[in-house]
């Protein structure tokens, strides 16, 4: 099955499940609030009942979306709202200590805090082929050549690392899963840190060093917080936690893959569906 066959027919191009034509089912694990605009995502109580016979109740098969961002649909922060640091029960706690792979209330895997099933683990990375270098190759999936805003941006490793977790956060309606806050694991220093501590200060310089440079990736990270703010908004909390590499070897893999992938010109909103 494609997501050709998913939207073929679908009035207006929105989506539903089949067996409870809803936009977005608990029961069938879906979510197609991103076919609603302009606003790409909603709360459930927000979803309409639509009737349609021509998609069948989702099961199995993950399905990974994405559309060019429209005006409107990247949100730049306010500074209201700020992520906060994950504190693990010891320094040497490590992510599968904490968090279980639950499969009992989910359609594929998610990782579950052992004590508390209303937070949940992303594990995310990017990388980036010659680094550095005037061709270099960045990805986490694939890094776009524009930014979200239409800025131009390098092709980094960092710049990479940043864009694993604004898509990670666009990945599903995370509230409608019953979770309240998410925890970031990454092994960059980069991410974990600035996200949670060097922000604060190029909030108060006006986006420059404490050597009186511009923040590079300024773009990334006003999207980032800009997400943060809208997750805050829905009844999510966003953390992060800055893990060894050796715990982070399965998103480094994924990441140098899509850094194999040739760039994509406009900055794209990511979905991910079941059926």
């Amino acid at each position: 099955m494609t997501p050709e066959d998913l939207f073929h027919g679908l009035p207006k191009g929105r989506l539903v499940c089949r067996a409870h034509t809803l936009i977005y089912c608990r029961k069938c694990y879906v979510d197609f609030t991103f076919t609603r605009a302009p606003r790409l995502f909603r709360r459930p109580d927000d979803c309409t009942h639509m009737r349609s016979n021509n998609l069948s109740c989702l099961k199995e098969v993950h399905i990974f979306l994405s559309q060019p961002a429209r005006t409107g649909t990247v949100r730049r922060r306010s500074s209201r709202v700020l992520p906060t640091r994950f504190k693990p029960p010891t320094p040497n706690t490590t992510p599968l200590e904490v968090f279980r792979a639950d499969h009992s209330r989910f359609r594929f895997c998610r990782y579950v805090n052992r004590n508390d099933s209303t937070q949940g683990l992303i594990f995310t990375d990017g990388a980036c082929l010659d680094n550095g270098r005037a061709y270099a190759h960045a990805g986490w999936g694939r890094l776009e050549i524009q930014g979200p805003f239409g800025d131009e941006g390098a092709q980094t490793s960092n710049r990479a690392e940043l864009r694993a977790v604004i898509a990670a956060l666009n990945f599903r309606h995370w509230p409608g899963e019953g979770f309240k806050s998410l925890v970031f694991a990454t092994d960059s220093e980069y991410v974990a840190e600035g996200a949670t501590e060097w922000v604060k200060k190029w909030l108060i310089n006006g986006w420059r060093t404490s050597f009186g440079a511009p923040v590079k990736n300024q773009d990334l990270w006003e999207a980032l917080l800009g997400e943060v703010e809208r997750m805050k908004e829905e009844g999510l909390k966003v953390q992060f936690w800055r893990i060894g590499r050796e715990f982070n070897t399965e998103a480094d893999l994924l990441a140098k893959e899509g850094a194999m992938e040739s760039a994509p010109e406009v900055f794209t909103r990511q979905f991910g569906i079941i059926c």
